[in-house]
Parts: C-alpha cells; sequence; structure tokens
C-alpha cells in the first residue's frame, strides 16, 4: 500500500475512527486503526466492541485532489501512535508507504517515521452492513433528541437498561427516552409514519456517534434485532443494542397539575449553583424549592456548614404556598437541556414527581422525583 494524502483530510478520518479505539483491550489489534486503500478512498475502522466505526478518506473533494500517487493495500497500526504523528507532522501532505508487510513509512517532508504494523488478519471482522429497513432523518434533529435525553441515563451497569436511550418509532414519531429511575427525560421528532421499531441504545455509544455528525446534514438509521447503524457524510457508524425490555412503559407524564411555575433559566440555574455550595459534601446535593403568594425561593441546608436561600425575582408562580425538595444537579441539567430562555415547572404535590418544560416546545419533557429531607 502506497498513498499520498492531504494532511488535513487523513487527520480528520483518524479522528473520526479513533472515537472507536478503547483505551484497553484484550485483543491487542482493536487498539490499531484498519487502513484499507481502495477504489473509494482511503478505508479507516475501528471498533471497541460497542461502538465500530467505518469512515474514508476520498481521492477527492469538490474536484480537490486528496490522494494521489496511490497503490491498494492494506494495513494495522497503533491507532494512537498513527494519530499522534499525523497531527503533529509539519506539512500539509504525508506520504505513507508500507514495507515487507510490517513497516509503515511516513514522510511530510521533513519528519520521518517508521512504525510497526501488525498482521491484518488479526483484525476481527468489523460488521457496519444494514441488516434492517433504514430511514432517514436531519442529522441536527437526531442530535437534539440525543443531547437532550441521554444525560438522564444511568452511568451504572447494576441494570444495563437504564444505561441505554430507548429509541421508538410509531405512529410518525421517533421518541428517545432515558431514565436513572430518579429522573426522566423524553423528547420526540417527526419521521415517516411507516417507521415502526423500539430499540436500546448505550447512552455513551448514542452520544459519542452523534458527535460525529460534523457538517454532514442528513442521518441514515438502519436498525435491527442486534445492533442499530447510522450512516452520514463519508461515516458510517454501529452500535450494539441492549437487549433487555426498557422499565419505562405506557405514559408515565402526568398530564394535570395543581401548581405551575415560570421562572427564567439563567436565574434559576445561577441560585441553583449558589446555595449547593452548602451542599457540596454530600452524596445528593438537596435543594428545597419554596413557593408561595409572596415569591419563589430556592434554599439549601449543608449539615455542619449552615444554611442559604435564594429569592427568585424573575418567576411567576399558581397555586398553593408548596415547598418541595429536589436533586439540584438533576434539575439543573434539565433546564439546561431544555435551551430555552425560560422554563415552566409543573407539580402536583410535594413527593409528586414533577416535569420541567422549554414552554415553547412540546416536543421534550423532563420528569424528576422530588426527595424526601424529613
Amino acid at each position: 500500500m502506497r498513498f499520498t494524502i492531504d494532511k488535513e483530510q487523513f487527520l480528520k478520518g483518524l479522528s473520526i475512527a479513533g472515537r472507536a479505539v478503547p483505551s484497553s483491550a484484550n485483543l491487542p489489534a482493536l487498539l490499531c486503526f484498519k487502513l484499507s486503500l481502495s477504489s473509494k478512498g482511503l478505508e479507516i475502522v475501528a471498533s471497541n466492541n460497542d461502538v465500530s466505526i467505518w469512515t474514508v478518506v476520498p481521492h477527492s473533494v469538490n474536484e480537490r485532489e486528496i490522494i494521489r500517487n496511490s497503490l491498494p493495500g492494506q494495513a494495522l497500526i497503533n491507532a494512537k501512535v498513527l494519530t499522534e504523528v499525523i497531527r503533529k507532522s509539519g506539512g500539509e501532505e504525508i506520504s505513507f508507504e508500507i514495507i515487507d508487510d510490517s513497516i509503515a513509512k511516513i514522510e511530510d517532508g521533513n519528519s520521518a517515521y517508521r512504525l510497526t504494523c501488525s498482521d491484518v488478519e488479526e483484525y476481527p471482522e468489523i460488521d457496519t452492513e444494514s441488516q434492517g429497513i433504514p430511514f432517514t432523518v436531519p442529522c441536527s434533529e437526531v442530535a437534539a433528541l440525543v443531547e437532550q435525553t441521554a444525560f438522564a441515563a444511568s452511568n451504572k451497569d447494576a441494570r444495563a437498561a437504564l444505561t441505554a436511550v430507548n429509541l421508538k418509532a410509531e405512529n410518525g414519531k421517533l421518541i428517545a427516552t432515558a431514565t436513572d429511575s430518579a429522573r426522566l427525560s423524553r423528547k420526540s421528532i417527526d419521521v415517516d409514519p411507516s417507521v415502526r421499531f423500539s430499540t436500546n441504545i448505550p447512552a455513551k455509544n448514542l452520544s459519542e456517534i452523534v458527535r460525529l455528525f460534523d457538517d454532514a446534514t442528513d442521518v441514515e438509521i438502519t436498525p435491527s434485532a442486534e445492533k442499530i447503524v447510522f450512516a452520514f457524510g463519508q461515516t458510517i457508524a454501529s452500535s450494539r443494542l441492549i437487549s433487555e425490555d426498557y422499565p419505562v412503559k405506557g405514559q408515565i407524564i402526568p398530564t394535570n397539575f395543581n401548581y405551575f411555575l415560570r421562572v427564567n433559566s439563567a436565574q434559576l440555574l445561577n441560585a441553583l449553583e449558589r446555595v449547593s455550595i452548602l451542599t457540596a459534601a454530600s452524596r445528593a446535593s438537596v435543594v428545597a424549592l419554596t413557593m408561595d403568594d409572596e415569591g419563589v425561593e430556592v434554599s439549601a441546608n449543608g449539615d455542619q456548614v449552615g444554611s442559604g436561600n435564594e429569592r427568585l425575582q424573575m418567576a411567576e408562580f399558581n397555586g398553593d404556598r408548596l415547598q418541595i425538595s429536589f436533586n439540584s444537579v438533576y434539575v439543573a441539567q434539565a433546564v439546561r437541556a431544555l435551551g430555552s430562555e425560560e422554563v415552566t415547572m409543573q407539580f402536583i404535590g410535594e413527593m409528586k414527581p414533577f416535569v420541567v418544560r422549554n414552554p415553547h416546545d412540546d416536543s421534550v419533557v423532563e420528569l424528576i422525583t422530588p426527595m424526601r429531607t424529613r
């Protein structure tokens, strides 16, 4: 294998595939990139057994030559080392050649490297082929779907399904749901009414894949029984699925409420941050929200360190007096995910789950369980 390639495009391809390279692996070959030069361009493959990524650096982009002086072939090279060598190379072009199937000679006009190659046959077969029925949606909508839900998934492995985002398509809607049992986040986007499926994708995998969208416009999604495949731009990424039943069934979001609060998002976030200083030493950052005709107040009590409170000036409350306690981190994450200037908080009672919404976007809702403090 031999080629001369534009450094920027080469590094872009390596960075995309590098998202799937594990920090450690029982199989040493998984610490490598599998490079293949073909009529498509330079194909780069990486996998950590959870996520697999195939991307290609094309021979040309908008009639600009990216790869020249090429001879087809394959190579298996340590991913971290190769990426750093290319990143720190000074030239605009990189010359790459495999010698005796064991050495990669890399030059940029000034620097020269000789990197050891592994046997390509040691790399496991990576299947990124689509098995199901694909559908296409804008990348921006899928990115918002993930960004506004995945944070609510559990980061503990005690129950695998809780570490996943459930993607379910029915009645012309693609619905993402994530929960760690103490909170839940749900968002929907429009899809073709013919699309129907339900599957659980590890939240960290889904977040990694969405970060790769970059300047791609649309993504083709193909769910199947064992994996889900995302094809966008010059890249294909697949993720394993979690086969457990998802714990959230039917209509879990309340529809009738007794108390309503509309508040400026920035002011609420700042108040939560300030009073939470007193709870920094505790495992759960418990903050109380007190609402009545006189106003709205955020407060916290820290064992052995004291108490603090802050009145919210830009808040409107409807209902009888209510005090409710919650994990301030959960509420802050929910408010940030909504991305709106104001949020509405709707309550049933002191110990009933409450919802946080963007008043101008019904497609997303955050559900949070209060905490008992007495």
